[in-house]
């Protein structure tokens, strides 16, 4: 429990100082999964609180049929195919960083992210229309403080300077389009050809041949 604490607390001081926290973590302090894994899992979670509970005015349509848990794992498989993507394309640009120390920089970094989503869902429930713009605010610094740590946190990780860093990541956008689209053929292929079997079966059970 204390050694928890103790990462809770290096987690907070990570967001305010990510040069000297990811240090700590990359070089000099244990990763501790079940915290990694959780704060995924917390995005996944907010990601349903926010499908569910926005505020009417924020809201652009309510979507109650689809399954809290096809939210979550939308929510949290970019990420996942990002961190490979980037272990991936690092791996051919000299970077000294594991597929784990990529997924720890990117929970850590979704931090403060996840505070300021739950924050705006509840303010989109007491604010007025005209206030909404300023509440909409929040999620703009959400996401340029997850970029930040992210850069920070990957500069670390990989021991990149900051021009490399830019470099992998233009990269490693190119190598998630490339799966992405390489992941689509094949369900589209996988599906053609299961089409096709059944198509076979029904047709040798409809003329009797066993």
């Amino acid at each position: 429990m204390r050694t928890f604490v103790a990462d809770i607390k290096h987690l907070v001081y990570t967001v305010f100082h990510p040069f000297e926290g990811f240090y700590e973590l990359r070089f000099r302090r244990k990763r501790n999964w079940p915290l990694i894994i959780g704060l995924f899992l917390m995005m996944g979670a907010v990601e349903i609180i926010r499908y569910y509970h926005i505020g009417m005015i924020a809201a652009s349509s309510r979507a109650y049929a689809i399954s809290p848990l096809f939210v979550m794992a939308t929510t949290v498989f970019p990420f996942v195919l990002f961190a490979v993507s980037n272990w991936s394309v690092t791996t051919l640009f000299d970077g000294n960083g594991k597929l784990g120390d990529v997924f720890m920089v990117m929970a850590y970094a979704l931090a403060p992210k996840l505070v300021l989503d739950l924050l705006f869902i509840g303010l989109t429930n007491v604010v007025t229309l005209h206030e909404l713009a300023l509440v909409y605010a929040l999620t703009v610094v959400g996401y340029g403080v997850f970029a930040f740590l992210l850069f920070c946190g990957l500069c670390v990780a990989h021991e990149y300077n900051p021009a490399k860093c830019i470099v992998t990541l233009l990269a490693t956008v190119v190598a998630t389009i490339i799966l992405v689209f390489i992941g689509a053929v094949y369900l589209i292929l996988m599906g053609r050809l299961f089409g096709l079997i059944s198509t076979v079966f029904a047709e040798i059970t409809r003329r009797g041949v066993f």
